[in-house]
């Protein structure tokens, strides 16, 4: 049953990292999935800012209460610019609560260049930025990190690895390299978020139901079978508990003590 609007702390969230197949749009979806799932009331957007992919927006087309916008963010100079003004046109425009913002590869030429027009412009729209840097194996992805401006400027950020791209493999560049882990921390980033790996046939069925919230696949009323469903709701759990919920809602872990 939803409940009656009230005050938020807005956040723009943006899923971020250089590398494609990182896991960027899936941490969006994840993003986006928990926060429908609070059923708190609160307005929700999403921007895919990759025009060429789309995955996050056609996940979610049709879905109540989601707003969607296409943001070519995929872009340099001027044109990056521009793109960023459209982006909080729309932003200003809807007053959302929540945004998630699922950025392209090769986003450091676009987001992290033009941070010093973001972040001043969300804090003035009242938005908290929420950064997730998805890492990937090799150790180039540790390094873009370390120097990533919009990471270093944001409100509240966390390291996120993969584990379908990085496999069972802890020994990998970003977490056995002291330099990159040390930099991120002591830049009051959130180190050890994980997103778990979803066996394959589970993950099949996601692809095949666009139009349909994850969380929607995994209750009662999915077209899914019973085996499907309770991996698919092991996974989200583990995965906001892992890597969202740290990121934009850390008093539910407090309230845990956690």
């Amino acid at each position: 049953m939803s409940k009656e609007k009230q005050e938020y702390k807005k956040q723009l969230i943006i899923a971020h990292g250089e590398k494609g197949g990182v896991g960027k749009s899936m941490f969006s979806m994840l993003a986006v999935d928990y926060l429908i799932n609070k059923n708190d009331g609160r307005k929700i957007a999403i921007v895919e800012g990759d025009l060429s992919v789309g995955d996050v927006a056609g996940r979610y087309a049709g879905v109540p209460g989601i707003q969607g916008y296409a943001v070519d963010i995929d872009k340099s100079g001027r044109d990056a610019e521009n793109a960023i003004a459209l982006l909080f046109d729309k932003l200003e425009a809807n007053d959302s609560d929540s945004v998630v913002l699922n950025a392209p590869a090769n986003a450091a030429k676009s987001l992290d260049v033009n941070a010093e027009l973001i972040l001043p412009v969300a804090k003035s729209l009242g938005y908290e930025v929420c950064v997730a840097f998805m890492i990937g194996l090799e150790a180039a992805s540790g390094e873009m990190s370390k120097r990533s401006i919009i990471c270093k400027l944001a409100d509240r950020k966390v390291a996120v690895v993969n584990r379908r791209e990085s496999g069972e493999d802890h020994e990998f560049a970003w977490f056995t390299t002291p330099d990159y882990q040390k930099a991120w921390s002591e830049s009051g980033g959130i180190l050890g978020g994980v997103l778990p790996n979803l066996a394959s046939r589970a993950a099949s069925k996601l692809k095949e139901h666009q139009g349909r919230t994850l969380v929607s696949l995994s209750g009662p009323d999915s077209p899914l079978l019973i085996v499907y469903r309770q991996m698919i709701k092991d996974w989200l759990i583990a995965a906001w508990q892992q890597a969202v919920i740290p990121l934009i809602d850390p008093e539910v872990l407090e309230e845990k003590g956690e």
